[in-house]
């Protein structure tokens, strides 16, 4: 197989790591986060500095409790840069949007603390970029070591009238009951 052709393959590779991570954490599947990482892997993000698995703890802690109604991290430009055939550095800019009520005070101090201690919901949005060094172990692509960047982010506190969605349409759900899982053991994923 050519090298170029080789290249475009580990990018695709790549891309999926992210993905699986984006969607491990919005839908709080924490065996698809695991697999993104090394397990000898560092994660600098926010408040948190330390291993794979400290971090999916960390993570677990603030995104399970009843105080974080919503996560949606969106992906944007991916740019892969190899510096061997088995490393490549990784700058992938985000944006996560999360809706907060007043008992999520691990996010709400670390993230709006203009409105922690509000009675109302809030709604945080941040931007950024995951800075990763991906490697190639056992043919298999995952970060090795990530910075999160953190570019900007606003809040604002949800008032009672804001636009609800429609119950009546297919919303999306943080756990196993999200349609994504009825799509995926339909086509036969488990």
């Amino acid at each position: 197989m050519s090298t170029a052709l080789q290249r475009l393959i580990d990018k695709d590779l790549i891309r999926d790591v992210l993905l699986r991570y984006a969607r491990g954490v919005d839908r709080r599947e924490w065996e698809l986060v695991r697999s993104s990482f090394f397990a000898d892997c560092h994660d600098d993000h926010a408040d948190f500095k330390g291993t794979r698995d400290d971090f999916i703890a960390w993570l677990r802690e603030r995104h399970d409790s009843v105080g974080l109604l919503k996560s949606t991290h969106f992906l944007g430009n991916c740019l892969v840069e190899f510096g061997t055939e088995d490393v490549a550095v990784v700058e992938t800019y985000f944006i996560a949007r999360l809706e907060l009520t007043p008992e999520a005070s691990g996010h709400r101090s670390m993230l709006d603390a203009k409105n922690r201690n509000s009675k109302q919901n809030s709604r945080v949005q941040v931007s950024g970029r995951y800075v990763d060094r991906f490697e190639k172990r056992r043919d298999e692509w995952r970060i090795a070591q990530r910075r999160t960047v953190f570019d900007a982010m606003q809040s604002n506190l949800v008032d009672a009238d804001d636009t609800v969605l429609n119950p009546a349409w297919t919303l999306g759900k943080r756990d196993e009951h999200d349609p994504v899982f009825l799509v995926r053991a339909e086509a036969g994923l488990r």
